[in-house]
């Protein structure tokens, strides 16, 4: 008797201990990763075995979103004016990261769905939108959780899964004000995001105050 009681105690010991090191689950609107400016996001992108980041420093996260970016070869800025955070009606992969250049968006968004497109997803199972200029049929496959660091904690972050007719499968924040792409998968390619850093000033490296202050596009 003595022997099992210990071993229940082992086991309620156990438990605890895995559910103070179990990463924090989001489910107070408050405790959602505040982006602003200086906010940090580091993706780890890997291509069978090989593996690098992708780096994004936000200028600017709304009304307009306006960030700049980097991976281990090239650097550039994107602005998405604010007509289009709320309304576009396509998304693109890459076309907006030209090396060196600042790019503006048109009627579509990078890395973050518009909120119409995220309302859509919320509201019924399939959506089509323009993905990279085409029409594409896409399927809902539900919510989920992504562990990130955020500001050095592992915190679950929820989610919402969709998946395309030409093979890959999105995950996005589910967030309206902040449908961010935290994971996409095709083939052999895997882009994941891994760290939100919002509490570090100065992060910014190639677009200053003036430029942010005076951009009209």
């Amino acid at each position: 008797m003595r022997h099992l009681i210990n071993c229940v105690f082992i086991s309620l010991g156990l438990c605890i201990l895995f559910a103070l090191l179990a990463p924090a689950a989001i489910k107070d609107e408050n405790f959602f990763p505040h982006f602003g400016r200086d906010t940090v996001l580091v993706w780890k992108i890997q291509i069978s075995d090989f593996e690098t980041r992708f780096i994004v420093r936000i200028a600017e996260f709304s009304p307009n979103r306006h960030f700049e970016w980097e991976d281990d070869k090239a650097q550039g800025t994107v602005f998405i004016p604010e007509k289009d955070v709320l309304a576009a009606k396509g998304y693109v992969n890459t076309s907006l990261f030209e090396a060196g250049v600042d790019t503006t968006s048109k009627n579509y968004t990078t890395l973050w769905l518009s909120r119409k497109i995220y309302k859509e997803f919320k509201e019924k199972k399939n959506v089509k939108f323009n993905l990279d200029g085409v029409r594409a049929k896409f399927l809902s496959l539900g919510e989920d959780q992504l562990i990130v660091e955020v500001n050095r904690a592992k915190i679950a972050l929820p989610v919402i899964k969709i998946s395309d007719d030409r093979g890959s499968e999105r995950w996005f924040l589910d967030h309206e004000d902040n449908p961010l792409l935290v994971k996409h998968k095709i083939r052999t390619y895997t882009q994941t995001l891994t760290s939100i850093t919002t509490d570090k000033p100065n992060t910014l490296r190639w677009i200053r105050a003036a430029k942010r202050k005076n951009h009209t596009r």
